[in-house]
């Protein structure tokens, strides 16, 4: 299986194999839209889909990320910063969390990455629990929230009964 170091990150095919060449045709933007797995040993690893977007610039579906290492605080921000750096178009997020097995851990997930909207970090969030898009407003987003928060309590009560 092919994988190229590309700014500073190892990417490769999350399924299937691609050849040096597809892969970069990918990166790019100008090849199928496939999914990518993605690591910057010792920071950050994930899975994303990248797409040329009419402004000329690749907008990123990202379906996991994951922060690597002791020290968390502020790193997913700061990988998402770095992607959307290297690519320069939007950050979508699409079912954030699934690959992760306790339910808790993906409620908690789903406060990371509406932090992430609110900040203008990630441009769009589509999961089980909540849809986040442009032109939300705050009112309707502290109600996501709220219900997020209000879910994480009771899967709390039930993991502690």
């Amino acid at each position: 299986m092919a994988e190229v170091e590309w700014k500073g990150i190892i990417w490769k095919a999350a399924f299937g194999t691609f050849s040096y060449k597809e892969l970069l045709t990918i990166l790019k933007g100008y090849g199928s839209m496939e999914i990518l797995s993605f690591e910057k040993p010792g920071h950050f690893k994930g899975m994303a889909s990248i797409a040329l977007n009419t402004g000329g610039t690749r907008d990123l579906t990202i379906y996991y990320l994951e922060v690597l290492g002791p020290r968390r605080a502020g790193l997913g921000r700061k990988a998402l910063l770095e992607l959307k750096r290297i690519f320069q178009g939007k950050i979508f997020v699409e079912d954030p969390g699934e690959i992760l097995t306790d339910e808790y851990s993906i409620t908690e997930s789903i406060l990371f990455w509406i932090q992430m909207f609110r900040e203008g970090v990630i441009d769009g969030l589509d999961s089980d629990l909540v849809r986040l898009h442009p032109g939300i407003d705050e009112k309707e987003m502290k109600k996501l929230e709220q219900t997020v928060i209000s879910r994480m309590k009771v899967l709390r009560h039930e993991k502690s009964s």
